[in-house]
């Protein structure tokens, strides 16, 4: 006799996503999309220099610890903000968390600023 479990599918489902959104390739692609969202929005102005300033990154310093990284002039923030919040609904839930720190960290950054 076995028992199934209602939701057990559904709960194993969401944990294989929960790990999939935890790999550097994972996280790497988000990042270059947001990067390459950012240099979409960054049209708006008309210098190429900030556009073209705009890199965002994932390193892993540690197995399963990530550090997302942005470096672009001043004036590019904005876009990676937007571009990050922009992208947030469609990543699975580690990652979302993950960006959501980025986020939160780059907003602190430009108001010290």
């Amino acid at each position: 006799m076995s028992i199934k479990i209602k939701g057990l599918d559904e709960f194993k489902k969401k944990l294989d996503e929960m790990q999939e959104g935890l790999t550097l390739p994972a996280l790497q692609h988000w990042a270059n999309k947001i990067e390459m969202d950012a240099k979409g929005l960054a049209i708006r102005i008309p210098s190429e220099e900030i556009r073209y300033s705009i890199h965002v990154g994932v390193v892993e310093i540690k197995p399963k610890e990530f550090e997302i990284k942005a470096d672009a002039k001043k004036e590019a923030f904005p876009f990676i903000i937007e571009a990050t919040e922009n992208n947030l609904k469609e990543m699975p839930l580690t990652t979302k968390l993950l960006f959501e720190g980025f986020l939160k960290q780059m907003q602190e950054e430009i108001k010290n600023k």
